[in-house]
């Protein structure tokens, strides 16, 4: 370790820092916004599948409504319903075109305290694969990403028709 600590610079995220849009991204991100960097595999009336653009892992995905809600609360029984039906294509999808072995799914809502920080529901969709850790995740708290953004949304957006 050195005087840094554990940390991995990633300078790209400057400029989002700086320029990062007023109100809700994903808002932002539904009505197209060109300050928003994204990366949309699939929009309707109600729901859109975006990968994360700051990716947790490869096919790191996110089911969002296009209505801003901030909980289930707020949400009819049909709008929960139309949601989690988009996640189970979101992992089809996935599985089909990336194959991991296992999904993480949750939910953020409630903003920051949520571990968040956009109050606008979303349901996170992040694949795992059996070789997650390896010696850069075990040995020095670093995740290697094997594979770019763009090549990933490449592959996605090739089987894409699954989300409609």
């Amino acid at each position: 370790m050195n005087m840094f600590g554990n940390y991995l610079w990633a300078t790209s995220r400057k400029e989002w820092i700086k320029e990062k849009p007023k109100g809700c991204i994903f808002c932002g991100i539904a009505r197209d916004d060109p300050k928003i960097p994204k990366k949309v595999l699939h929009k309707d009336e109600k729901l859109m599948v975006i990968m994360n653009v700051f990716p947790y892992n490869v096919g790191h995905l996110q089911v969002v409504p296009i209505k801003h809600v901030e909980t289930l609360g707020e949400m009819e029984d049909g709008e929960m319903t139309d949601l989690f039906r988009m996640v189970r294509k979101a992992t089809v999808l996935l599985k089909k075109t990336l194959r991991p072995e296992g999904f993480n799914i949750g939910i953020n809502m409630g903003g920051e305290v949520a571990g968040g920080s956009i109050g606008h529901i979303h349901v996170q969709v992040v694949p795992r694969y059996k070789k997650d850790l390896g010696f850069m995740e075990v040995t020095a708290d670093t995740k290697v990403m094997p594979e770019s953004l763009e090549e990933t949304y490449k592959k996605l957006m090739k089987k894409a028709d699954i989300l409609k």
